[in-house]
């Protein structure tokens, strides 16, 4: 049963991938989706066995590798955190194949997508249910390829060739720092296995640098600040594939490592403070640059940023448990909003500018129903999925009085979530109609398969963080800070007044091109600048050094004049001494050939 959690994904890629043309487009979805929906429910039958035995299940498969002292196994380990992993990749990509199968029709290469998909959920599964450094690596990097993979699907679109290869530089660049944290972890330790590093972990300089290295690791597969430019330019894929990465699989991989090594960063505290501070810093630079985007899925993909911001604050404060459940809700909403955008998108026609919408509220009626769950969950708003998890970690960040800004500036982040969502909500569906007429005639609701998965996650979006917060709390140790209610309500009155009055007042009160003319507008539209950053000083100064040391002085000097071109002028000299013997004189041939006779009979 546990083996056929981790290969079910795997078998409808391989099958997919390789008779896709015999099966077809229909073939295709009901394979993948099938063996999802088995997975799906081994991986439910996994989860009530160990969560209510309380056990945890290895299993040693084979010996991987075996030289020395060198000795890893091929293992998987099933423990509460992997069961609420599986639970979440399983539902949400099970239901994205299934939305897939209606919003993907018509393309030619719907098998290769499929297959892609399938691919994407079983190197996830991989990585959650290793045992082992090494073999989370595989998966680490595997979702990373399915990524770029996924992301350049549409292949003739120089737009998403771009992104596809700034999503993979960026995350093999922290990658680099999960990689040498494995080093310092062998180095020190002499395993990879994550049950023998716990027993052994105690505070040392070493132990300071694997966590630093391991939490950039982090930094770049969950789009934290720095290392987060990635993510809105991912949006060049299909739809489908967005809500995927931002909900189950790639960004929370990092989370998931985060929380899988916690008994390593509880030892140093000063590591736990700086992924505080990023987390928070993530959370409103990302919140801010959402304010004034115009693309509708860029929109829901800097909120996604915010909200890894609130995860990796609760792992920073050491609530682990909070963070899990954080992303755990995240996934329903987030997949809601991303599938919510593409059956908008389908609707109108791949039309993504919010200011050419506007008055769809008539026309789609359901897929307005889903925007308003998944924005007001992600919002906070009482009683709703991310209220319960989402206000629990800015109530933690308040009992740390050394990081009092922290709950401060994660509060001014939650008005600019709900300013950001509100605002997507009255440009695409209650203004004014600004779309072209020509395309009211495809503006209806999307078929059965498309709406099926959407209403599951509403449901999740609106129930699930209720059903599971008693859960949680007992996971949790010790009690909820003992806070002031007025501390308590600050976030939910942000989300509810102060949203729906600042865009109340920018769009009734103030003429809207007040707000474009400012200085500010700019700066965040350009997303801080962090982009013309790395560009200036490190990808222009790294492209001059690669044309003028390697290419000019390195590929076109020493290895030319060394290797093909010096090879060809030796030869071309030689050939040309060589062909002043043919002077057409017969004289001189006689004399050459006489030469010759005698040669060979000294020889002899």
């Amino acid at each position: 049963m546990y083996l056929l959690v981790l290969f079910f994904p795997l078998i409808g890629a391989v099958i997919t991938s390789c008779f896709g043309r015999k099966i077809g487009e229909r073939g295709a979805g009901v394979l993948t989706s099938g063996c999802l929906i088995i997975g799906l429910s081994y991986s439910f039958l996994v989860g009530v066995e160990i969560l209510f035995n309380s056990t945890v299940t290895y299993l040693k498969l084979w010996k991987w590798f075996d030289s020395g002292l060198f000795l890893v196994f091929f293992g998987l380990q099933f423990d509460c955190l992997v069961v609420v992993m599986l639970f979440v990749v399983f539902l949400v990509s099970t239901l994205v194949h299934i939305f897939s199968i209606a919003y993907m029709r018509g393309d030619p290469h719907i098998p290769r997508f499929m297959a892609y998909l399938s691919l994407f959920t079983f190197l996830m599964v991989l990585l959650v249910t290793s045992d082992n450094f090494l073999q989370l690596f595989i998966g680490w990097e595997g979702v990373g390829l399915c990524s770029y993979l996924l992301i350049n699907f549409w292949l003739t679109r120089l737009e998403a060739n771009r992104a596809a290869i700034k999503a993979m530089l960026i995350n093999r660049i922290g990658d680099i720092g999960l990689l040498v944290a494995m080093f310092f972890v062998w180095n020190t330790f002499g395993s990879f296995d994550f049950s023998s590093l716990f027993n052994l972990v105690s505070f040392s300089n070493e132990i300071f640098f694997i966590c630093l290295f391991l939490f950039f690791g982090v930094m770049g597969k969950s789009a934290q600040l720095g290392l987060h430019t990635w993510l809105p330019d991912a949006m060049e894929g299909p739809t489908p594939v967005s809500a995927l990465i931002h909900a189950a699989t790639m960004v929370t991989a990092g989370v998931f490592l985060l929380i899988r090594v916690s008994p390593l960063f509880d030892v140093v505290p000063l590591v736990l403070i700086f992924i505080t501070i990023i987390g928070v810093l993530t959370v409103f630079v990302a919140g801010t640059i959402g304010l004034v985007q115009n693309d509708l899925k860029k929109i829901v993909a800097y909120s996604t940023c915010s909200q890894l911001g609130y995860m990796v604050v609760a792992c920073g404060l050491s609530h682990y448990s909070i963070g899990l459940f954080h992303l755990m809700n995240h996934a329903f909403f987030k997949a809601l909003l991303f599938l919510s955008a593409g059956s908008l998108i389908h609707a109108m026609v791949d039309e993504q500018d919010v200011r050419k919408m506007g008055g769809l509220l008539h026309f789609l009626p359901l897929t307005y129903i889903f925007f308003l769950i998944g924005s007001f969950s992600l919002m906070g708003l009482p009683f709703l999925t991310g209220f319960y998890s989402k206000d629990l970690i800015l109530e933690f960040a308040f009992g740390q009085f050394y990081l009092i800004f922290v709950y401060w500036l994660g509060c001014f982040s939650v008005l600019l979530t709900a300013i950001y969502s509100i605002r997507l909500i009255y440009l695409s569906f209650l203004s004014n109609p600004t779309f072209k007429w020509a395309k009211i005639y495809s503006l209806k609701e999307g078929e059965g398969l498309l709406l099926i998965p959407l209403g599951i996650l509403a449901l999740g979006s609106i129930f699930w963080g209720y059903l599971c917060k008693e859960v949680v709390w007992s996971f949790q140790m010790g009690v909820s800070p003992v806070l002031f209610l007025k501390i308590k309500i600050l976030p939910v009155l942000l989300s509810v007044l102060g949203g729906f009055s600042v865009v109340f007042l920018f769009y009734y009160f103030f003429s809207k091109k007040l707000f474009f003319i400012l200085y500010v507008y700019g700066f965040l539209s350009s997303a801080w600048q962090i982009n013309f950053f790395f560009n200036f000083f490190f990808v222009k100064k790294i492209y001059k050094i690669g044309s003028n040391v390697f290419n000019l002085t390195v590929d076109k000097g020493v290895l030319e004049l060394v290797g093909p071109k010096g090879l060809i002028q030796f030869f071309i000299l030689q050939v040309q001494k060589i062909s002043n013997l043919q002077s057409g004189l017969v004289f001189n041939y006689a004399l050459v050939m006489f030469i010759g006779v005698i040669v060979f009979f000294v020889m002899l």
